[in-house]
């Protein structure tokens, strides 16, 4: 009897620790998540400042106001965008629109398909219309900049605007092949494509969308590939029917292409579409020649490999590991391929042990900028999300807090249009520290940190002074706004932590007072306040 008493006590005492140690975490990731969303902020508030004050647009970097389609428009504005989303609604409804209606109003050159603007009103950068650089820098912007909207805030102008630009892409395709017109001779171009028309086929089952993909596939799979001793080269002459270089590029600029085919033939398999037949194994077999080829020693990509001998023409290993690997994983979904799966969680394992591959500590001698860390950081953050026990992903937060001080004291991070790639960065983390809840309104001492629990989330809430508003949840974003039947790991997603059904009860309490709250009204916020110095913890789970 009083071994089973002892036991009894112990159990308990162990329960309540663990319990005792949760509220004490989620008030470690709010911190974090405070000031990612702060430094965020910062950014916003600085590129402000910064717009032309005759076209209302954003420049390229500090000392270029032009506004650059592939740079201004699909890695810096967007992201501010988001900032503003989440830490100022006011501007996100205000200025952030303003720059969309500019940047068409200014920007389309083709239909709707938009290129460079000077400042000052003084027009396009070029006189003349070149349809590789429109249609590049259109896929630049869909691809980078509106598809991660869309992925984060559903249905919203941005997402319009991805419709349009991508529906002339289509209409203006300028490349005759065996297959039928095709944007682009560059793998970068035509991945980046790929990557939208997949998600839009998802969601719409448009034809010209799913017609307009395939050509592309079919034309790497049938012509590119197999006259590219098994892998897509980067650009293709379609003359002469053969490599434009000997290079197939792993990093960013480049690998695009895998992501792509590999969500298009994903797409096809959960559709039931004939084409599947005739890529699942020649997808399967570009996956395995790669992991055959350009892996380094640790299982990470090189920067490049040899077409003709599949040795390393730039052995460095690619900072965007990631994004090659969202594609290797995405196939393993696709066919179970088991050597998939094991490559990816390989990666997972090196990465996270040797820090140069997420960041550059001290003495590493290796330098990069903001982007290329926001890059590395993102892919982990990608799959830790969906492997959270697979390796030991401390290593996150010491990276993160030298990424975060990168910033200036005047909110600018490097002074060009990749610290819009830190903002995205920041944000990311902040909502992983967060389990995608966030607050509305925001205030910079209001700090919202959580930590999965029993099934469901546990959430602090602390302010410095009386604050009341909402805790709005997040819901099944890939399902809801692009009809995904999978939450496969993607180019440019918003990673789902914690999500909410609207047509499910959940078991709500705060401080100690129980209640019933349905999906739909934790979607739309649970009203909550906070006395100065004053704190909550939440605890939230699903009743069935």
């Amino acid at each position: 009897m009083k071994r089973r008493m002892l036991a009894g006590v112990i159990l308990c005492l162990g329960f309540c620790f663990a319990f005792a140690e949760a509220p004490d975490e989620a008030r470690r990731n709010a911190g974090q998540a405070q000031e990612a969303l702060q430094r965020s902020k910062r950014v916003l508030d600085a590129y402000l400042l910064r717009l032309d004050p005759v076209t209302g647009l954003l420049p390229r970097r500090g000392g270029e106001n032009t506004w650059y389609v592939r740079d201004s428009a699909a890695d810096l504005y967007p992201f501010l965008v988001m900032a503003a989303y989440y830490t100022e609604r006011p501007t996100f409804e205000g200025p952030m629109h303003a720059i969309l209606r500019n940047e068409m109003l200014h920007g389309n050159r083709v239909g709707r398909l938009p290129d460079n603007v000077l400042p000052g009103g003084a027009g396009f950068e070029y006189a003349g219309v070149d349809m590789d650089r429109i249609l590049f820098g259109s896929c630049e912007y869909v691809k980078d900049g509106l598809l991660p909207l869309t992925e984060l805030l559903g249905h919203h102008a941005w997402y319009a605007r991805m419709r349009g630009i991508v529906d002339d892409i289509i209409a203006y395709a300028p490349y005759d092949t065996a297959y039928g017109k095709i944007p682009s001779i560059s793998a970068e171009v035509n991945g980046e494509l790929l990557q939208a028309l997949a998600r839009l086929a998802f969601l719409t089952h448009d034809p010209r969308y799913i017609d307009q993909a395939v050509r592309i596939a079919d034309f790497y799979f049938q012509e590119v590939i197999p006259k590219s001793n098994g892998l897509p080269a980067h650009l293709w002459d379609l003359e002469q029917g053969k490599p434009k270089s000997d290079v197939f590029v792993l990093s960013d600029h480049g690998n695009e292409i895998v992501g792509g085919l590999s969500e298009l033939v994903l797409f096809l398999k959960e559709s039931g579409h004939p084409a599947y037949e005739r890529f699942s194994k020649p997808l399967s077999d570009v996956v395995a020649t790669l992991l055959d080829c350009g892996l380094n020693e640790d299982g990470v990509w090189y920067l490049s490999i040899s077409l003709a001998t599949h040795q390393p023409v730039d052995a460095r290993h690619a900072h965007c590991w990631g994004y090659l690997f969202n594609g290797v994983y995405t196939t393993y979904l696709i066919t179970g391929e088991e050597r998939f799966k094991e490559a990816t969680l390989r990666a997972l394992k090196m990465v996270t042990t040797k820090p140069t591959y997420l960041d550059d500590p001290e003495g590493s001698g290796r330098k990069y900028g903001s982007n290329a860390y926001s890059d590395a950081l993102e892919s982990a953050i990608v799959f830790k999300n969906r492997f959270p026990d697979a390796v030991d992903w401390s290593v996150l937060d010491t990276c993160f807090e030298r990424f975060l001080r990168r910033q200036r004291d005047d909110g600018i991070i490097e002074d060009w249009y990749g610290d819009g790639n830190y903002v995205r960065t920041a944000l990311m983390y902040a909502f992983m520290k967060s389990q995608g809840t966030w607050i509305e309104p925001w205030r910079e001492d209001v700090r919202l940190g959580a930590v999965p629990k029993d099934n469901g989330i546990l959430l602090t809430l602390d302010s410095d002074q009386p604050w009341e508003g909402r805790i709005r949840f997040d819901v099944p974003r890939h399902r809801d706004y692009f009809n995904l039947p999978i939450n496969y790991p993607r180019l440019n997603e918003w990673p789902e932590w914690y999500t909410v059904e609207m047509d499910r009860l959940y078991a709500v309490e705060v401080n100690g007072e129980n209640m019933t709250r349905s999906g739909g009204e934790l979607v739309q916020g649970l009203t909550v306040a906070t006395g100065a110095g004053s704190g909550i913890v939440l605890t939230l789970r699903r009743t069935d």
